[in-house]
């Protein structure tokens, strides 16, 4: 399979691209596939010889990033169209925010993630062409903060293991 391919596959998220061959964007089911990955280390039916023990694995996952979403109301008695824009945001971000809690847990300090927390104020739409600037700055801004204790943390769990 070609990288290309793979790249189109992974990235035919719905409504926005097209499918590819009949793949869509995983991140449909699996927004953060960090669980999927750690339980497929120890899945009985995979071919490899011998799963490893889970103090073995070392999880780096890097996300995309994660949009904080506050719904103002106490009481709030929507129908099917008020809730479906953002009740889609909260259970891709909430399947998100599973996955890394589950994998924590698992793993505790063998386990990192990377991942800018978007105040809610400060979202930026998937397909929001217009942002990439300030994209730009806040990957400046993750990689001088957010990288460098990764790169601590590999330097720790995965070099000198």
């Amino acid at each position: 399979m070609r990288v290309v391919d793979v790249a189109l596959y992974t990235s035919a998220a719905p409504t926005y691209f097209p499918s590819v061959d009949g793949y869509i964007d995983g991140g449909v089911v699996a927004n953060n596939p960090s669980m999927a990955a750690l339980a497929q280390t120890q899945d009985r039916r995979a071919r490899m010889r011998g799963r490893p023990d889970l103090s073995e694995i070392r999880l780096l996952s890097i996300g995309t990033g994660t949009s904080l979403m506050i719904i103002r109301g106490d009481r709030l008695d929507w129908g099917y169209a008020q809730w479906a824009r953002p009740l889609v945001q909260l259970m891709f971000e909430g399947i998100v925010g599973v996955a890394d809690y589950q994998c924590r847990q698992i793993l505790g300090e063998y386990y990192h993630r990377i991942s800018y927390r978007f105040r809610p104020e400060e979202g930026i739409a998937l397909d929001d062409w217009q942002a990439r600037d300030r994209l730009v700055h806040i990957g400046e801004q993750v990689m001088r903060t957010n990288v460098a204790h990764a790169a601590r943390w590999l330097e720790k769990h995965w070099l000198t293991d």
